[in-house]
């Protein structure tokens, strides 16, 4: 007899245990879940709006899946019937904890457009308390995405309509009344108002950890405190608005103020800057100087037999025998002091004169004729006047010295003319026919000297002068080369750029170096058109007529220094 055959299963217990498994087949497949095993971390979460989501929905932290869906439940009134609110149960992975309580969530498209959600979760500031397992996050920490559908169904006619008038209007204010310049505008002066913007905002910061958040707790403060007391805030409205009326009825004067408030910040700033490097000084002799204060009564005490002693050394027996010792001195100090006064007289004089006549008669610029710009002030032009005067009889070299003599000629003979100063007729040979001569006799009297009337009250050279008449001259008869059309208008073109030479040296010594720059660079152009001109004129012509321009083209480097 086999031994095993009392172990066999019957027909019964084998269909019991394939219906069990079949069972169990068929609920794991349905649920796709074992029971009472754990689920680990869970998390749920309230919505306004469930949406589409469904279980199985990923759960993301900056794009990484650390969860799913694991139920969707659906929130019921009182009476039982349903709403668009929802309790959504997740399960979290170990790896994306710790979650804090104030944690948000965002029901977010998976597709552009419509599609599959997905809950976008951010788990909170560092600082926040964690959140067990099971907690709920409430529905103000939770919110849910915009569906196409609904920015279709919001373009309604009437939002169409003001849509198309505000789209019109901004059209119009761009176009028509300015304001695409305005917006130019305000881009090409922003750089400068987002620098100080940038200021702010670093300043807002605060200097130690927590000013900031100290900041917003105090505004909240204030925020709760104006909220409780509303007619208190209505009387700051109120005398907020006049102080704006009072503004606008004085802006001259507030735009003033502004364009002054950068030269204050800029002198106040380094003030506040030194008082703040100066107080931890100032309160350590402060600290210091308190011990000293507080002991000044017994240093007084100590002090008065001192004083005794100083009233006895200056009492009338003590006294007798310094004055008997300084008599002998005192007369002679009397007759010293006597006679100096004539001479601080004198010196007093002599500094009022450099004062008030001397030294502002020095910082004076020297006039020219007509529209010409000043020549300079007299203290440099006299020094310089020296100077040229010193190098008369020395040898040219690459410095060169101020003062030159140039000989030269021309058809005009200045007929013999006699000056009080010689006793001989002059006469000479000119290029051009005198027009004047700067200073003119007339003009050139010294200013009155008064020996009665002290130096500091003397009236200042006057150094404006006229034109006095010219020398007659006489022509000799005889015309310079008549040069050609084509030489005469490159002459004439020579002519125009040194003219534009010297508009540019005018416009640098009145401080416009931009224009002055932009029109060496205009004036370098025409040299190098006039230099390719010049030299095809040469090579047709066959005249060795020397360029005129090197110095030019060295002088205008110079001025664009």
């Amino acid at each position: 007899m086999n031994p095993n055959h009392s172990r066999r299963l019957s027909n019964f217990q084998i269909g019991l245990i394939a219906i069990v498994l079949t069972f169990i087949g068929f609920y794991l497949a349905f649920t796709k879940s074992i029971p009472f095993a754990s689920h680990g971390y869970q998390l749920k979460a309230v919505f306004a709006d469930a949406q589409n989501i469904r279980a199985k929905s990923p759960v993301r932290i900056s794009g990484v899946d650390v969860g799913e869906v694991s139920d969707v439940q659906h929130v019921t009134d009182a009476n039982g019937n349903g709403e668009d609110a929802a309790v959504v149960t997740m399960d979290i992975k170990e790896n994306a904890l710790p979650i804090r309580q104030d944690a948000t969530m965002q029901l977010r498209p998976r597709l552009f457009l419509e599609g599959n959600l997905f809950v976008d979760l951010h788990p909170g500031s560092p600082g926040a308390p964690e959140l067990d397992s099971g907690s709920v996050v409430p529905q103000n920490q939770t919110s849910t995405s915009v569906q196409f559908d609904q920015v279709l169904t919001s373009l309604q006619a009437p939002v169409r309509e003001n849509l198309q008038i505000f789209l019109k209007e901004f059209g119009g204010a761009l176009a028509t009344h300015g304001g695409a310049e305005g917006l130019q505008e305000t881009y090409r002066t922003s750089p400068a108002a987002f620098e100080f913007t940038s200021q702010v905002n670093q300043a807002l910061l605060g200097t130690q950890p927590g000013d900031l958040a100290g900041f917003i707790s105090n505004l909240d403060v204030v925020a709760r405190e104006l909220n409780a007391n509303s007619a208190d805030l209505q009387g700051l409205i109120s005398n907020l608005n006049a102080v704006s009326g009072a503004f606008a009825a004085n802006q001259a004067s507030l735009r003033e103020a502004i364009i002054e408030l950068p030269r204050t910040l800029a002198v106040g700033r380094p003030t506040l800057f030194k008082l703040n490097r100066d107080f931890p000084p100032l309160r350590a002799f402060a600290r210091e100087a308190l011990p000293g204060v507080r002991a000044a009564n017994k240093a007084l005490d100590y002090a008065n037999p001192w004083i005794g002693q100083l009233r006895q050394l200056i009492s009338k027996p003590e006294l007798r025998g310094l004055v008997s010792d300084l008599r002998p001195t005192i007369p002679d100090l009397a007759a010293l002091s006597s006679a100096s006064l004539p001479f601080l007289e004198q010196a007093r004089a002599l500094s009022s004169c450099f004062n008030n006549v001397v030294i502002p008669w020095s910082n004076k610029e020297i006039p020219n004729a007509d529209s010409d710009p000043p020549a300079g002030k007299v203290y440099e032009e006299t020094a310089w006047g020296f100077s040229g005067v010193a190098g008369e009889s020395r040898s040219g070299d690459a410095n060169g010295q101020m003062f030159r003599v140039l000989g030269g000629g021309g058809t005009n003979t200045i007929a013999p003319f006699t000056t009080p100063d010689l006793a001989d007729p002059l006469t000479g040979i000119a290029p051009f026919t005198f027009l004047g001569s700067q200073p003119a006799k007339q003009s050139s009297a010294k200013t009155p000297f008064r020996p009665d009337v002290p130096c500091e009250t003397q009236d200042p050279p006057d150094l404006h002068s006229d034109i006095g008449p010219a020398p007659a001259t006489k022509s000799s008869g005889k015309n310079a080369t008549v040069a050609s059309p084509r030489q005469q208008g490159l002459i004439d073109r020579y002519s125009q750029i040194m003219t534009k030479f010297t508009e540019a040296k005018e416009l640098k010594s009145l401080g416009s170096l931009n224009a002055a720059k932009q029109l060496i660079a205009t004036t370098l152009q025409d040299y190098t058109s006039w230099a390719k001109d010049w030299t095809a004129f040469q090579r047709a012509s066959g005249l060795d007529v020397a360029n005129p321009l090197p110095a030019l083209q060295a002088a205008l480097k110079g001025g664009g220094r």
